[in-house]
């Protein structure tokens, strides 16, 4: 009786986990987009009042973005240094292409990372900041439909592991 009681157990708490872990997986996009909001608005505060270059800006913003895309901004920012004929548009994609690999961005997300890239690169320093203010303004209408669309899907996924384990626990008793 012990062991049926253990076993139920462990059965219930591995799928309440896993609903837990899914539901955290569903959020991982809004946070990491919250993330290059922040970043991106660093850059721009870099570039629009301290006169920074796009690698000094990207360096600083590696510096204080401690979020998944830290690596990226400081790749890019040794890349612009380091290679002075590379284009800004070219680096910006590789190193984000490479970085996406790994998080949670949807292709909607890279594409309008890359249409700022285009746009930062050939700019002056005032244009660059109206690039990145246009960003920011269409990652914040993503993040806010993201908000809204991520509370109920995680409450379902934690409510679906939840009565995952208890169906499962029916089954077996």
């Amino acid at each position: 009786m012990l062991l049926k009681l253990t076993g139920s157990a462990a059965v219930l708490l591995a799928c309440t986990g896993i609903g837990f872990f899914a539901a955290s997986e569903v959020g991982r996009r809004e946070r990491q987009l919250r993330g290059l909001y922040a970043a991106f608005l660093l850059i721009q505060g870099d570039i629009r009042y301290q006169k920074s270059s796009l690698p000094e800006a990207f360096f600083t913003a590696a510096g204080r973005e401690q979020g998944e895309f830290s690596d990226f901004f400081a790749t890019v920012s040794e890349r612009l240094y380091a290679h002075e004929t590379e284009s800004f548009e070219r680096v910006f994609c590789e190193e984000l292409h490479k970085t996406c690999k790994k998080s949670a961005l949807k292709r909607k997300d890279i594409a309008l990372l890359e249409q700022l890239s285009g746009m930062c690169g050939r700019m002056d320093d005032n244009l660059q900041v109206t690039a990145i203010e246009w960003y920011l303004e269409q990652s914040a209408q993503v993040i806010k439909e993201l908000a809204q669309e991520n509370g109920e899907k995680m409450a379902l996924c934690r409510r679906m592991g939840i009565l995952a384990g208890i169906f499962l626990l029916v089954l077996l008793l």
